[in-house]
């Protein structure tokens, strides 16, 4: 999976614990460097802190007050920013490209014999979610139960085009939750729109209730599991999600990649 998916996807499925005054702390593991990561959230603000030794969005705020993210890189002092409109047009560009790849490469396959359709099918292991779909994405609740990270939480798979992507361990007993509900399902409609790559993701969230405890994604031949493992119920201040004073602003890895999609039209 190309990092700024993983990055996108990842950032949808921490905006589905937005709540009230929530603070908590997540380990990431599988297809990727195992990491732990800081979760803030407040009413139409978000922050994420990884703890791994990461240069470049170390730290990202997300505010849909704002309409806009910034990435911070507390070591150097910098940070980036884009608005959802910049973000869109990076992901409308990134969409058009891909659909154009795809369609040259199933038009090269017509000339492969079956054995050599199937490898190349093996390695591109599948398209991402919800991008360009034959069949909408379905939610599942299996009715399956277990407790993670002490909470009781209901398993709930995901079909995309009848194949299924991710599984969620969902909880209702998060307290604190459920006031930011409408920030939670704004965010995911915002993140719909920006990125059609995530959008089975987006599209999965809008139809369960609850904070994910557990959530395991699996596309482009790529199985990444995040779990939850402390909430607290508390209040961060407003200034938390403010770039801070001293900080010098530089263009971001996503402004670059949209430049150079410009450059080649």
């Amino acid at each position: 999976m190309k990092p700024l998916g993983v990055t996108l996807v990842a950032l949808c499925i921490a905006a589905s614990a937005f709540s009230q005054g929530l603070v908590w702390q997540s380990k990431t593991e599988g297809a990727v460097k195992e990491r732990m990561t800081e979760n803030f959230a407040m009413p139409k603000m978000f922050k994420t802190v990884r703890s791994e030794d990461v240069k470049e969005g170390a730290i990202v705020i997300f505010r849909l007050d704002k309409e806009l993210l910034w990435t911070l890189n507390p070591e150097k002092k910098t940070y980036s920013e884009m608005t959802f409109a910049e973000m869109e047009k990076l992901m409308s560009k990134a969409g058009g490209k891909m659909d154009a790849a795809m369609a040259k490469m199933e038009e090269q396959m017509k000339d492969m014999t079956p054995e050599q359709r199937e490898m190349m099918q093996k390695m591109m292991g599948g398209k991402m979610p919800g991008a360009g779909s034959s069949k909408p994405t379905q939610v599942k609740n299996t009715g399956e139960r277990k407790t993670i990270s002490g909470y009781a939480c209901t398993k709930f798979v995901v079909t995309d085009d009848e194949k299924d992507f991710m599984t969620l361990w969902v909880t209702r007993d998060v307290r604190g939750f459920e006031p930011l509900m409408a920030d939670w399902k704004e965010f995911s409609k915002r993140m719909g729109a920006m990125n059609r790559f995530a959008k089975g993701a987006v599209d999965a969230y809008k139809n369960i209730e609850g904070f994910p405890i557990e959530t395991t994604v699996s596309m482009m031949n790529t199985t990444v599991t995040t779990t939850v493992t402390k909430i607290e119920r508390r209040s961060t201040p407003a200034n938390e999600f403010q770039v801070p004073s001293g900080y010098t602003k530089v263009k971001s890895q996503l402004e670059d990649a949209l430049e150079k999609m410009d450059d080649e039209d």
